[in-house]
């Protein structure tokens, strides 16, 4: 059958998950200074080993969570549509969020982590209803769009904010605003936002033996084409999960910035991020091709990792993370790729499975990049961690050449049908 497209903006996609990463950006400042102060004795918010620790278990609950239920929500949202969905990902974060907000007892917490890790889909439902409403050819710069406005933008805002007020009042103010935040905006889409997904494209059921984090795996394997995307994918997310997870001590250890300094760069990245995401796809895409921006992509953020590795100076450091936010615009082609092998009727199934196996390379690569920076200090070379992200970023170039850049030029083809590509 030949899909059709229209009938709903993408505003209101971008909107959901807009309202829902600001409820999320919102607390990023504030859930260090809560967990020290539930880890310390004297109920301080100062830094840590034990404090540093508790917000390892509550981030690791989190994604682990989200590791294992996100291929179910994705497999569901092809049978009953995505705006359902949406509204349980906003109920789910409003829980996470109220609990830390009028909760002292570290179990409750951890209970309303799960319960946020559970139902965290958000951001693979949004990106399939925007596949749901558009014509593949301009699927890379609606799903660039998504990313940049509502993930780059709610980030940027959120993170600013939900910073001022834990200093201005308290971390519980910060989660009481989120929480508030996430179940207003899971209201504003119950009652009006529309379905994206009308009923004779969905799934005549729900693919339960899919619904499992090997699964999600096989899936992504299932073809050349989806392979080399994702492995391009993870690949790019390893080396800048690399980097986040130890900006603010490496800068310090480095160049001895104080804690303001990376965030004002963070600040920079995300409004750079942002652009691009939007920009990058609509302004290169037709003089070069999407598979030419996901290649500028990949060997501009290998070239930007490098370099943050080899520089000398705070500035030259600077420079090469404001780089690889550019290079970022890789992956709502990536993204977009790997949409458009899903058969008919499993978009969300796809892509939710993408999210899963984003989480598990996100819990691996927090640990091993932090592991290869502290080796690193003890033995001179404390920049390791970024050379090694180098390398996985040009391996996951490597695979996207050899295996899927080809099938990029292809995307305005309909998408297979049946059971093509299943392992």
């Amino acid at each position: 059958a030949v899909e059709e497209y229209g009938g709903s903006s993408v505003g209101w996609p971008i909107f959901a998950c807009w309202a829902y990463f600001l409820s999320v950006a919102l607390t990023a400042p504030a859930m260090p200074g809560l967990c020290n102060s539930l880890a310390n004795a004297d109920g301080s918010t100062r830094v840590s080993p034990a404090g540093v620790d508790l917000k390892g278990t509550f981030e690791s609950v989190d994604q682990l969570m989200t590791f294992f239920f996100d291929p179910l929500w994705g497999a569901v949202s092809d049978h009953v549509g995505r705006k359902p969905l949406q509204v349980l990902a906003c109920a789910g974060i409003t829980v996470g969020w109220g609990t830390a907000a009028l909760s002292r007892s570290i179990p409750v917490l951890l209970a309303g982590r799960a319960v946020d890790g559970v139902t965290s889909c958000m951001l693979p439902i949004c990106q399939s209803a925007v596949k749901d409403i558009t014509p593949p050819h301009k699927l890379v710069s609606q799903l660039g769009l998504l990313q940049g406005v509502a993930v780059g933008a709610a980030f940027l805002i959120g993170g600013m904010a939900g910073g001022i007020l834990a200093k201005v009042k308290s971390p519980r103010h910060v989660f009481a605003l989120a929480s508030t935040a996430a179940l207003l905006a899971g209201i504003a889409i119950a009652l009006f936002a529309p379905e994206t997904l009308p009923r004779p494209r969905r799934a005549p059921r729900v693919a339960w033996a899919r619904a499992n984090p090997l699964s999600a795996v096989r899936r992504l394997v299932g073809s050349s084409a989806s392979f080399g995307a994702s492995a391009a994918f993870l690949s790019f997310w390893l080396g800048l999960n690399g980097l986040q997870v130890n900006l603010y001590n490496y800068a310090s250890f480095r160049f001895g910035w104080e804690p303001s300094t990376a965030v004002g760069l963070q600040a920079a990245s995300g409004v750079v991020l942002a652009l691009s995401n939007v920009l990058g796809p609509q302004l290169l895409a037709p003089r070069i091709g999407d598979a030419g921006v996901i290649r500028v992509g990949l060997l501009g953020f290998a070239a930007c990792l490098a370099a943050m590795g080899l520089a000398s100076s705070g500035r030259a450091f600077a420079l090469a993370v404001l780089g690889s936010s550019v290079a970022t615009m890789c992956l709502p082609g990536l993204t977009g790729l790997i949409a458009q092998q899903a058969p008919a009727g499993q978009a969300g199934a796809m892509l939710t499975a993408l999210d899963s196996v984003s989480t598990l390379d996100r819990l691996i690569a927090y640990k091993v990049m932090s592991r290869l920076f502290a080796w690193g200090i003890s033995n001179g070379r404390p920049s390791v961690h970024f050379h090694v992200g180098c390398a996985c970023v040009l391996a996951g170039w490597l695979l996207f050449e050899r295996m899927a850049s080809k099938a990029v030029h292809a995307q305005g083809a309909p998408p297979p049908t049946g059971d093509e590509g299943k392992l």
